[in-house]
């Protein structure tokens, strides 16, 4: 049996990875959208490779689609229509796959 050896505050919250957020494929010095719109593609690849049901691989298109939109126009992703997509793209997957942990950065990182 392994032991770890700490020597902190262990009162306080835990934080791990850079300063509390995992990331996940992040790239440095890339900027945010771009960010976005890479996840988002991997996201609608990783539905039709899994063979996600058609819906939630047209909401992954669709968000995409907005991020593409939103950046054309130079403006901020429609909230409504991102929250919309990503609720639909995790209904029903797996607690802990890495595609509902992808769906979640994703929405953290555009704030849906």
């Amino acid at each position: 049996m392994g032991t770890y050896h700490f020597h902190g505050n262990i009162e306080g919250p835990g934080v791990y990875g850079d300063h509390g957020v995992i990331n996940i494929g992040r790239q440095e010095g890339e900027p945010e959208a771009a960010r976005a719109l890479r996840l988002a593609a991997e996201l609608a690849q990783r539905l039709r490779t899994e063979g996600a049901a058609q819906e939630r691989i047209d909401a992954a298109a669709d968000l995409t689609g907005e991020l593409e939109r939103a950046g054309q126009e130079q403006r901020p992703p429609e909230p409504g229509r991102v929250r919309r997509c990503l609720e639909t793209v995790t209904l029903g997957l797996a607690a802990g796959s890495a595609t509902l942990a992808l769906a979640q950065e994703l929405g953290r990182l555009l704030g849906g």
